[in-house]
């Protein structure tokens, strides 16, 4: 197995299928990185079984001799970061599995060079192959926003695994992101004209769309085509593929705890304040309990939090209408759930609902109704 590519190429190809790499597997495999190379195309493939990543990488394609062999990820991708800028050659005997990488001026390419021991590409083992249910296409920049307005507020419990993924529906040409780990909830609502698919219960794991969101960052523009199977689904950009397995079971019914109505309603605040004011607030609870109060005073909202430390209080101008309350909330949940509002949103100020002392928080952009993010208040005692 041969070829020539440069280190940018390599190094952007293994950074990219290096985040599906199990960290610990009891296979050997699955801790490294499957190099093939077929046809003049060389692609690179990650995996933890849950998760599979694949990117084509450019190569030189006067020279070139088709192979396939594993490395592991961890020195890969530590000693391609750390070459020169310039061509790397590759060169891996199948029959003993080692590969050297050689490196530098040319007159230095034949004695530079780094040597790796692999494994056979035999025991790598992939995901399977998908069989088409429904396949469709989508903006990839809005699909990115979407999932990012969203993923922070999946679960991290693996005994709740319904919660650490992110539902996917599109129904009557309306494409709906939604998350929660049932202290928080976020929702995000795209218009997709002219698509005809109808998607229900489609549950992908957030840790998988946290990639995703990531590859489609540094895509520049396109469309990201989707094709959903029995348990997987697929996402392709440009030359990466994402190949995912979804989580079993029925999504709960999240419209339920979106409410209708409110007690008490601020229709307008700048959200940068509210965030900066929530974090300074934030840094003197941390060594506590990361807790915040929020209330209403007047034509202010006044932001709180007291510990051993010391304490905080900022007055934000607000217009506010309602009942009068004071409610502590998590600081953390409310500074994701204002992040999660300002992602490709141009309006800077937020709507804050509240529902009494026990109920949801709710906070919309003041000029967009396609993002609202929930947050429960901390009871104390």
């Amino acid at each position: 197995m041969r070829f020539t590519t440069t280190k940018d190429n390599l190094l952007t190809g293994i950074s990219t299928v290096q985040r599906a790499v199990a960290l610990k597997s009891p296979l050997p495999t699955l801790s490294g990185i499957l190099l093939e190379l077929t046809e003049g195309r060389l692609k690179l493939t990650g995996t933890n079984l849950d998760l599979c990543i694949t990117c084509e990488v450019t190569i030189d394609q006067a020279q070139w001799q088709p192979g396939s062999i594993v490395l592991p990820a961890r020195y890969l991708s530590e000693i391609v970061r750390r070459l020169p800028d310039g061509p790397v050659h590759f060169l891996a005997d199948l029959s003993s599995f080692t590969a050297s990488l050689r490196y530098g001026a040319p007159n230095t390419a034949g004695r530079n060079q780094a040597k790796l021991n692999g494994m056979s590409a035999g025991d790598f083992q992939m995901l399977p192959s998908l069989t088409p249910k429904v396949e469709l296409e989508l903006d990839a920049a809005m699909f990115r926003d979407c999932i990012r307005q969203v993923v922070y507020a999946a679960g991290q419990d693996d005994l709740r695994p319904l919660f650490t993924g992110v539902l996917l529906e599109i129904v009557d040409q309306e494409l709906r992101t939604v998350a929660t780990d049932t202290h928080r909830l976020a929702m995000r609502r795209a218009e997709v004209p002219g698509l005809e698919a109808q998607l229900t219960n489609i549950i992908v794991p957030a840790k998988g769309l946290g990639e995703l969101a990531r590859i489609l960052s540094a895509a520049d523009s396109g469309n990201v085509q989707i094709v959903m199977a029995e348990n997987y689904v697929s996402f392709r950009v440009g030359s990466v593929q994402l190949l995912s397995r979804l989580i079993d079971g029925q999504y709960p019914d999240y419209r339920q705890v979106i409410p209708t109505s409110y007690k008490s309603r601020i229709s307008r605040i700048d959200s940068q304040m509210l965030a900066q004011a929530v974090e300074r607030a934030g840094i003197l609870s941390r060594d506590d309990s990361p807790i915040v109060s929020l209330k209403f005073q007047g034509d202010f909202l006044l932001v709180s939090a007291d510990s051993q430390a010391g304490s905080v209080m900022e007055e934000i101008p607000a217009e506010c209408d309602g009942d009068q309350a004071e409610i502590t909330f998590n600081t953390s949940y409310i500074l994701d759930a204002l992040r999660g509002a300002a992602f490709s949103l141009k309006d800077e100020s937020v709507s804050l609902e509240f529902h009494g002392s026990l109920g949801p928080l709710v906070i919309r952009p003041h000029a967009n109704g396609d993002y609202l993010a929930l947050v429960l208040p901390v009871r104390l005692s």
